[in-house]
């Protein structure tokens, strides 16, 4: 059993919360008991995973997308009241961008590593909120062995958008949604691995000679928040289970 204020406390400090600027509130957005005995995590905290969290005996719900943003309407009515009222003493903690960016247990770091490259650097050094990362391969690899790899670890077939028969050197990492990157000019990139696009992205990746890996918005942010609930259970000796509330996109 660990105190909330511990776990939370940790966590904070381990994700470098104070330092990164984001329109999600990060850290603990609903305070309940405060003695934690088991955490589920998931990746978003909606109605269906905090349901489940409280029919597995959780004692906190640890997420990738929480349930408040802000500019959001705080009032406890609608969603909103119902994710709240069904939490029933269990409380909420949510990382968002400094979950995606952590070198370590950070989402855009595991699906660097899934393909085999290494990393090189933020896309905006420098910035300590800068997401999106790119990395290196050792030796060009294909599209086809990038699809392979991403397929495996993402659980989902990729779409791929632009070039299939080039070979990759350099590539930029953003999960979630990731689309942007193909907006900015990122010298020398061969491709990108992303979550989500808009509909203008497909042409961009053409234009520019970018191949783009579209793996999931929820698939590409699984990796981060299952690694975190295994790192906060090991450090404190508590149980941790990851549940898959799945969605499409």
């Amino acid at each position: 059993m660990a105190s909330l204020k511990d776990i939370i406390e940790f966590i904070n400090g381990y994700l470098r919360v104070s330092e990164i600027s984001d329109y999600s509130y990060n850290g603990l957005q609903v305070e309940g008991r405060q003695e934690v005995r088991k955490i589920v995590t998931g990746v978003t905290g909606n109605l269906d995973l905090i349901s489940r969290a409280e029919s597995e005996g959780a004692d906190m719900v640890l997420v990738h997308h929480g349930i408040y943003w802000k500019g959001g309407d705080p009032r406890l009515t609608g969603i909103l009241g119902k994710r709240v009222t069904a939490l029933k003493g269990m409380s909420l903690a949510a990382y968002h961008l400094p979950l995606d960016l952590h070198p370590v247990v950070g989402n855009n770091i595991q699906l660097m590593q899934s393909v085999g490259a290494e990393f090189e650097s933020y896309l905006k050094p420098g910035d300590p909120s800068s997401v999106a990362m790119i990395g290196t391969f050792a030796e060009p690899v294909t599209v086809a062995s990038i699809n392979q790899a991403l397929t495996s670890f993402c659980e989902k077939t990729p779409l791929i958008m632009g070039n299939e028969d080039r070979t990759v050197k350099r590539i930029a990492v953003c999960s979630g949604g990731g689309g942007f990157m193909l907006e900015e000019n990122p010298e020398n990139i061969d491709a990108v691995i992303v979550g989500e696009v808009h509909e203008q992205h497909y042409h961009l990746a053409v234009e520019k000679n970018i191949t783009a890996f579209v793996c999931g918005h929820h698939a590409t942010e699984v990796c981060g928040i299952r690694t975190l609930g295994d790192i906060v259970a090991e450090h404190f000796g508590i149980e941790c289970e990851f549940i898959n509330s799945y969605s499409p996109i």
